[in-house]
């Protein structure tokens, strides 16, 4: 499988029988360059624009944006309810995480995840990941130190930052300095091959 960060919280997954999902397709706002992207299948973990904008998507995707289990691709893609703040999403709504099975691998997509994980659902989805891509920005998703604590409880194999400021988005989050001071991250390229084997350990992608 290969790995790709399009930028915030956009990821392409290109699997093994070369079938291409794209999680959380963020619009022009967001300060990246505008995406444009042709894939088969889409999953948006909210409905906010800067994670629903299925029109810079092209190909005439399948969309995945409910709770449960969907068959799509070749890949079992689940659908975990969470929340988008840590009051029970009386702040900003529901959240969900996705966990994709393709090709061996289990990849979880964390969404805007407001909180710690508090359901034997969520920490069952949770467990046993070969890769885990989690916000660490804070202000509308977990902190870093959230970010971290997560980590550490359930020991992907892989751990990749996402939802963060840089020199293209300035949403009132945090970067990834204090991500890579406390992990260690690793700096990798944008574009990556996934295996049982790699990449291990934190990282963050470049743009």
């Amino acid at each position: 499988m290969k790995l790709k960060w399009l930028g915030h919280a956009c990821f392409e997954l290109t699997l093994d029988n070369g079938k291409v999902l794209v999680t959380d397709p963020y619009d022009d706002s967001v300060g990246y360059p505008p995406l444009r992207v042709q894939c088969d299948a889409a999953l948006s973990s909210h409905g906010h624009h800067d994670h629903n904008y299925f029109e810079a998507l092209e190909g005439d995707p399948e969309i995945v944006n409910t709770p449960g289990v969907h068959e799509i691709c070749g890949a079992t893609v689940t659908g975990v309810p969470s929340f988008h703040d840590d009051a029970g999403g009386s702040k900003r709504g529901q959240n969900l995480i996705f966990v994709i099975e393709a090709d061996g691998l289990r990849i979880a997509h964390l969404g805007d995840l407001g909180h710690l994980p508090d359901t034997e659902e969520q920490k069952k989805a949770l467990t046993g990941l070969d890769v885990m891509l989690i916000p660490i920005g804070g202000f509308f998703t977990i902190d870093t130190q959230a970010a971290v604590k997560i980590i550490e409880t359930f020991k992907p194999r892989c751990a990749v930052a996402m939802h963060f400021a840089n020199d293209y988005c300035h949403f009132p989050v945090s970067d990834e300095s204090e991500f890579v001071r406390l992990t260690g991250a690793a700096r990798l390229p944008k574009e990556i091959e996934v295996t049982k084997e790699q990449p291990s350990g934190c990282c963050v992608m470049a743009y």
